[in-house]
């Protein structure tokens, strides 16, 4: 009755994934998605460094990445919630934000925002409405609902009379 909420799905979604990341990873028990073929990539020195150092942090958000000799790293398991992404570019995306330094004990937090945007659906998708009730419902169980983990809005409130004004009435 005072006017209609629009989402976006994709910040909707990651919000919701992000919160399931971090509660996994609070009980120490992700969902790990074993890769049939593990997935290869070359990393710099810094990478290495950053994946040496935080092994405990990125097997706690569900990535099993294992030194394969030189500069080659296989990824043989992933998040669960990123079984249909890019492993490989996931990986590296995450590694970059933690790159970017700052405070150790919010690397895990800003890997798993990461992992969550790489996962959410895609802006654009065509959805079921089956699909939007179970975003919306997803997002309602959020204990942080209004602004996905990178701090946009999930949704925007039009109000009643903002959208009768616009219609003349």
């Amino acid at each position: 009755p005072d006017g209609m909420y629009v989402s976006d799905q994709h910040a909707a979604d990651g919000r919701g994934v992000f919160e399931k990341i971090q509660a996994d990873a609070a009980v120490d028990a992700p969902e790990v998605r074993m890769l049939m073929e593990p997935a290869t990539l070359e990393l710099n020195p810094r990478h290495q460094e950053l994946l040496h150092d935080n092994q405990e942090a990125f097997a706690a958000l569900g990535l099993l990445v294992e030194p394969f000799g030189g500069d080659v790293f296989l990824i043989r398991g992933v998040p669960g919630i990123l079984a249909e992404a890019d492993p490989a570019n996931a990986l590296v995306d995450v590694l970059d934000e933690l790159s970017e330094g700052g405070d150790p004990e919010t690397w895990q937090q800003r890997a798993a925002y990461s992992i969550a945007c790489h996962s959410a659906i895609r802006a654009g998708k065509v959805m079921t409405h089956q699909e939007m009730a179970e975003l919306t419902r997803q997002l309602e169980a959020c204990a942080q609902p209004h602004s996905c983990p990178h701090g946009r809005p999930t949704m925007v409130h039009l109000r009643a009379t903002h959208l009768q004004r616009e219609f003349g009435r």
